[in-house]
């Protein structure tokens, strides 16, 4: 913003009032009594002001009248050429000063409007400054929320990773227990079938048990009647027999147990399955070879008794 400029009456109350204290008008005193102003502008307006001021009075001393008109022509023509070629320096000197003051007026307002262009420069580098802070730190936050971003990308293509790992994991472990439960069930199956299996074998086994426990106490009791001379080797033959059935009660205690076994066990149904045939063939093929010893045996008893 351009300063007020000084102006010619503010020049000239400045020169009275050093005049006033009897000192004298200068460019630099004005200045200093005014505070403020450019020298080229003081003397400009200085210059208008002496321009309208009265000659002062001077005194003269006393000659006489011949002597004093002879010097006054002579002092007037020496004061005329010596007056106009100081009007001419002065005119000369004004001039040139006139047209110094115009062009460092001219300077100054120059320098004035440099001023304020530096000055708008300055702010406007001021301003530019602050954006650029601004767009730094704006640059920074952005970097930052990229970093971020960056970071829950990574997270979430993490998570994703896990959760299509653990989907890959729940699908296997869901293929799995679903093999599981078919292999469970067809265990489950055989299981049962060798339960079912397992009961008939047992009833097969307590059939021919019975069968064979009446057939015991009928030939028992038909070595009884018709041996008594035989009682002791009759009644050995009894204490074998209930010592056999008991054996066969316990063989075939074994087999109800190892069938209650398969039916609550459906992993190990098929070797219980096995166990209990084999241990049913077993039983059975004991229980042949028993009956077969028992027919041995009763074999001479009938010899004896046709004798």
């Amino acid at each position: 913003m351009a300063r007020p400029g000084i102006t010619f009456e503010i020049v000239a109350h400045a020169a009275d009032t050093l005049v006033g204290r009897g000192e004298k008008p200068t460019i630099s005193a004005v200045r200093d009594e005014i505070g403020t102003g450019s020298p080229n502008t003081i003397h400009r307006h200085l210059t208008a002001w002496k321009a309208t001021q009265a000659p002062a009075e001077r005194q003269t001393a006393k000659l006489p009248d011949e002597l004093a008109g002879a010097l006054a022509q002579e002092i007037e023509r020496q004061a005329s050429a010596a007056r106009a070629d100081a009007e001419a320096d002065a005119l000369d000197a004004r001039q040139t000063a006139d047209s110094l003051a115009e062009t460092g007026e001219q300077l100054e307002a120059e320098a004035e409007e440099l001023r304020e262009q530096i000055e708008l420069v300055t702010a406007e580098r001021d301003e530019a400054e602050r954006d650029r802070h601004e767009a730094r730190q704006l640059v920074a936050e952005f970097r930052e929320h990229v970093k971020l971003l960056e970071q829950q990308r990574d997270d979430a293509r993490m998570e994703l990773a896990e959760a299509r790992n653990r989907i890959t994991t729940l699908t296997e472990q869901r293929d799995e227990e679903h093999s599981a439960r078919l292999t469970a069930e067809r265990d489950a199956k055989a299981a049962e079938s060798a339960r079912i299996d397992a009961d008939r074998a047992h009833a097969v086994a307590m059939a021919k048990l019975e069968a064979a426990q009446q057939q015991a106490d009928e030939r028992a009791q038909a070595l009884n009647n018709e041996q008594q001379a035989r009682k002791a080797d009759a009644e050995g033959h009894k204490q074998t027999l209930a010592e056999q059935r008991a054996e066969w009660r316990e063989r075939l205690n074994a087999a109800e147990e190892q069938a209650r076994e398969a039916r609550q066990t459906a992993q190990e149904a098929t070797q219980g399955r096995l166990k209990a045939e084999s241990k049913a063939e077993l039983l059975a093929a004991r229980f042949d070879a028993h009956s077969a010893n028992e027919s041995d045996q009763n074999g001479p008893v009938g010899g004896a008794k046709k004798r």
